[in-house]
């Protein structure tokens, strides 16, 4: 890869993570994979270069009590301040058609992570009995949320995990039954 190629690379991926705070690893790959500048090689060289140079950071998200499980395994991204001096220094040497590809970029992630950060998951002991809380957020308000009694810890990180990535379907099939 070329040290323009490179840079370009690296202003992009600096670019959505300032425009997408906290977005997962896997959509900020796939969105940079999609921008057709870098292939899967060098976006991980240049996301461990911007990760290195701590001009972004990367923290696991956990199974809802703090502790990261087996199955905790996105990782979501956010630009530091460095990155964001960087990026306000050099986002001015952008293309027309790389602005409007992180435009779009910008308002497709910021969709699919309000729909992602709709879904709450966690793990709660309440008079020394463990639940899996589970809910989905719409409007700011709770529009389904339910505890379900589980025998360990293990178990409620597990429900936790699946409800995470099959919530609306989960809700919407009780809905259904509910209303036969």
């Amino acid at each position: 890869m070329k040290i323009e190629e490179k840079a370009k690379a690296k202003i992009i991926i600096l670019h959505i993570v300032s425009d997408v705070p906290g977005i997962t690893y896997h959509l900020l790959m796939d969105k940079c994979l999609a921008s057709l500048t870098m292939d899967y090689f060098s976006f991980a060289e240049c996301f461990n270069e911007l990760l290195s140079s701590n001009l972004i950071e990367s923290i696991s998200e956990t199974d809802g009590t703090g502790a990261v499980t087996a199955d905790s395994t996105e990782n979501l991204i956010s630009i530091t301040r460095g990155g964001s001096a960087v990026l306000e220094d050099i986002k001015t040497t952008l293309s027309v058609s790389t602005k409007k590809f992180l435009s779009d970029a910008k308002a497709d992630l910021t969709a699919i992570m309000a729909q992602r950060n709709s879904i709450k998951a966690s793990v709660e002991v309440i008079d020394d009995t463990i639940y899996a809380v589970l809910a989905i957020n719409e409007d700011n308000m709770p529009s389904f949320k339910t505890l379900i009694r589980c025998e360990n810890q293990e178990e409620a990180s597990s429900l936790c995990s699946k409800w995470r990535k099959n919530a609306f379907s989960a809700r919407d099939s009780l809905r259904a039954s509910l209303d036969k």
